[in-house]
């Protein structure tokens, strides 16, 4: 019997994106996790460890142990902020960007795997209500939750291919 809940739905999607994603990255310090970190810190903006802890949902005394073993792999490296010398800055390293690079190749090879029964157009239209989705949870916008931003997204395409 096929459930159907929202629930249910994110569920096997998460468990197989997990797997394939977990088998993709075997290799690299702490996974998807570690690669999570690696993108986020690849953004330009130097985040302080607070920060990335906040934005990834990491308990800070966990992440410090990931972050050693990202610097100790040489893909990322610790600077003292210029402002607070007690604060520790991130910094993506030249390895590192060329391992994000093959990390990203690998990790896009497990997500078309895992998406290979749907249409590139129906996994575009998935990626970009999850995108919508996860923003609009993660920063807590009023008056939108994951549904609402979802039914935003799919009621004008379902209305242009019956138009079509």
């Amino acid at each position: 019997m096929q459930n159907s809940t929202l629930g249910w739905s994110l569920g096997v999607i998460f468990r197989g994106w997990h797997d394939g994603v977990t088998a993709a990255l075997a290799d690299f310090p702490h996974g998807a996790r570690g690669h999570q970190i690696l993108e986020f810190v690849a953004g330009g903006t130097l985040p302080s460890q607070a920060t990335l802890a906040t934005h990834l949902g990491i308990d800070r005394t966990v992440l410090t142990y990931v972050i050693d073993d990202l610097v100790e792999a040489g893909v990322i490296e610790r600077r003292a902020d210029a402002a607070d010398r007690r604060v520790r800055r991130l910094a993506i390293t030249e390895d590192g960007r060329t391992t994000l690079d093959a990390l990203d190749a690998r990790v896009a090879a497990a997500e078309e795997a895992l998406l290979q029964d749907l249409s590139p157009e129906d996994q575009g239209l998935l990626r970009a209500v999850l995108d919508r989705a996860g923003a609009a949870v993660h920063h807590g916008q009023p008056g939108h939750d994951a549904c609402s931003v979802v039914v935003d997204l799919i009621e004008p395409k379902a209305a242009q291919r019956v138009a079509s």
